[in-house]
């Protein structure tokens, strides 16, 4: 039989999931406390762990009902990283992970952003399938939007003005190097790499990663570019211990908390706050992730231990809780879920997911043209009312204005909405909200509470019966009168451009430059 005859070996299509990595060892990739153990490999450092067998987590509840079952019930789980250096175009070194093996390497050593780039820069725009977003204000709303077929990005609806792209997944053009991708950090593909061809593959990769190609169809990725300058990194980090420290001692601040993952819905966990400067002892748990809980918890303890951002982000840690012990293997550091804007000699960052980004300057003076813009003269350029009750009862006696506060109305089918459609109605249409603007959450809460009831009236007939009648009531009580015309009953749909929206804030001057920020 001549050579020509004999069949090459085939080669099947493999899922990859490979993280560019900041370090050059696998030792400095890997957590202090992993389990993994190094073992004989042709190709690159292999690492790989096996967890014995343990009864599941609801093993103990069912046994109480079950009591054969306890003992019978066992998961096993085992991880795996190969470490794969590369020396084209550049030397770097990739961990490919299998099984749980990323949950053994350390956060601070993976290139943020990898798996994303690559993954745009070999997905058309129209070749989309998945894509994760992030809106980074106090309450941090991530979504995921998933096409069933290959999709433009205009149908996902990104607002890429205050969205940040966390993920994406689709077709690539060509399937020269992977079938599909889906890319954050690590990037994930289904591509016919043979075992031997791993090196190569990896450096494919990065060669798509370096080239940057991304930027033709998806230029809003750059409008917020990691920072990798450390000693940038540990000014604003101290920036942002500060706040946290000014919390502590009872002050306010923008930093907050949130997961940076889209969880599923069944997700339901108890956390607990670990590390330098907690009480000791059995350890409180909560429900849900916020930065009041995590504050509380360091004033129980002593937090005059915790340094600086140093101290805090090698130590601290949330974990889940699990009959009242943590669970390690599900743990994260608490500077990963920190969330944070901050100015800096006059740039804008952002501190989100464990990474400082900086907001492009261009685009920044972009979206603050257009705010500013939006803006009109003010209805009241200054209170001496010390809270937004004291400015609604200083208002009360204007007579072009009428106070509804805290009246509500229900669109139909949501009887139990009680949104509150303005704080005051003006003889001019304006639809007036009012809130105390020194923290976030406030003004998160005043942006919603007025989209919601503009969205309502405009578009339900019982919302605006409601509001009419709250209106009537109003005027009886403050002997006023013309302004229930003004609002069309439930038959009549108002026109949008009648009405004007009016935000007011209100704010202290900075104590240094006596002005609003």
């Amino acid at each position: 039989m001549s050579a020509s005859a004999i069949a090459a070996p085939s080669v099947s299509t493999v899922a990859l999931s490979l993280r560019l990595l900041k370090v050059k060892t696998a030792q400095k990739a890997l957590k202090s406390d992993h389990s993994l153990e190094a073992v004989e490999s042709s190709v690159g450092e292999l690492w790989t762990s096996q967890a014995p067998p343990a009864p599941p987590s609801w093993a103990g509840f069912l046994g109480q009902i079950a009591p054969g079952i306890v003992g019978t019930l066992r998961t096993q789980s085992c991880s795996a990283v190969l470490f794969i250096k590369t020396e084209k175009p550049s030397k770097r070194l990739f961990a490919v992970c299998f099984g749980q093996g990323h949950h053994a390497l350390d956060e601070n050593a993976i290139e943020r952003g990898f798996g994303l780039k690559v993954t745009l820069s070999q997905v058309a725009r129209d070749h989309l399938r998945t894509i994760d977003s992030a809106a980074l204000d106090s309450t941090v709303m991530q979504r995921r939007t998933q096409a069933s077929r290959n999709a433009d990005l205009i149908a996902f609806e990104i607002d890429t003005d205050r969205e940040l792209v966390r993920l994406a997944s689709g077709s690539p053009t060509t399937s020269d190097f992977a079938r599909a991708l889906t890319g954050r950090d690590a990037l994930a593909t289904r591509a016919q790499v043979a075992p031997g061809n791993i090196v190569a593959f990896c450096e494919r990769a990065l060669t798509i990663y370096e080239a940057k190609a991304y930027r033709r169809d998806y230029p809003f990725v750059d409008h917020v570019e990691t920072v990798s300058n450390p000693k940038l990194c540990s000014e604003l980090d101290a920036l942002a211990f500060a706040e946290l420290s000014t919390l502590v001692a009872g002050g306010a601040s923008d930093l907050h908390l949130a997961i940076p993952d889209i969880l599923a819905p069944e997700e339901v966990i108890d956390v607990g706050y670990f590390g330098t400067g907690f009480a000791k002892g059995r350890k409180p748990t909560f429900s849900e992730l916020a930065i009041e809980d995590y504050v509380s918890e360091l004033k129980r303890g002593d937090f005059s231990s915790v340094r600086n951002m140093g101290d805090l982000k090698t130590s601290h840690e949330i974990c889940v809780m699990k009959d009242g012990q943590a669970d390690r293997s599900h743990r994260r550091k608490v500077y990963s879920c920190f969330v944070h804007e901050t100015k800096h000699k006059g740039e804008t960052y952002v501190l989100f997911d464990g990474q400082w980004y900086l907001v492009d300057r261009g685009f920044h003076a972009e979206i603050e043209k257009s705010y500013q813009s939006l803006l009109a003269k003010p209805f009241v350029t200054r209170t001496t009312a010390r809270n937004e009750r004291d400015f609604i009862d200083e208002l009360l006696v204007r007579p072009d204005i009428l106070c509804l506060d805290q009246t509500r109305a229900s669109p139909a089918g949501a009887a139990r909405a009680n949104l509150e459609p303005c704080d005051f109605l003006s003889t001019g249409r304006h639809l007036i909200h009012l809130k105390d603007g020194h923290a976030s959450a406030p003004l998160s809460h005043l942006w919603n509470q007025a989209l919601v009831s503009a969205q309502s009236f405009v578009s339900d007939a019982k919302f605006r019966a409601d509001f009419r009648k709250s209106v009537r009531a109003r005027e009886r009580k403050y002997s006023r009168s013309g302004f229930e015309a003004l609002v069309p009953d439930g038959r009549t749909k108002p026109v949008p451009s009648d009405f004007t929206i009016v935000f007011g804030v209100m704010r202290h001057a900075g104590a240094k430059t006596r002005v609003l920020d």
